[in-house]
């Protein structure tokens, strides 16, 4: 008996996992809205399903696919926010400025694509935090308002606003 209950709570719980590993696209998306390159936000992504693995058993109401669709989306955010936090105390602490070897093929391969997509980033970056979270889940993660509200803990109206700002915000930069 107590075989058959184990066997049957790993099935549960691999088919539990398996279904958050169905928004792996999203993660990596709202990853790369927070991280400096791809592969950087593949790291994070990483991060995110380890620590949602690890913590799946303690889930509340784990049969509900949107509340676990949720939950996985605010450890993504809070695994970027915290990976931005550690390199922010690692910059403060360094003797010497890192001087990161830019890579460049030949210079016949920058184009203004890549300086417009450069300047977004910073742009984004520089947004207030609360415009930045829900710019990066909306544009990045693809989420609707009503999931950013959820993820943040915010109302459905607050979300807008704020996206509102951030997108004014990120125009006018863009365009000076």
């Amino acid at each position: 008996m107590k075989f058959e209950t184990m066997n049957k709570n790993n099935c549960e719980f691999q088919q539990g996992f398996d279904e958050l590993m169905t928004y792996n696209r999203t993660v990596f998306r709202i990853c790369l809205g927070y991280a400096k390159d791809p592969r950087e936000a593949e790291d994070l992504a990483q991060d995110t399903y380890l620590k949602a693995y690890l913590k799946l058993g303690t889930l509340k109401n784990p049969n509900c696919r949107e509340i676990k669709k949720q939950w996985l989306f605010k450890i993504a955010k809070n695994t970027c926010l915290d990976h931005l936090k550690k390199q922010s105390r690692q910059l403060l602490f360094q003797s010497k400025p890192q001087n990161d070897p830019i890579e460049h093929n030949t210079p016949e391969t920058l184009s203004i694509q890549d300086q417009e997509l450069s300047r977004l980033k910073i742009i984004i970056q520089k947004l207030p935090k609360k415009q930045q979270e829900v710019f990066i889940l909306k544009e990045y993660g693809q989420l609707s308002y009503r999931e950013i509200a959820v993820s943040l803990g915010i109302k459905e109206g607050t979300v807008m606003s704020r996206l509102n700002r951030a997108r004014q915000t990120v125009i006018e930069k863009m365009r000076a």
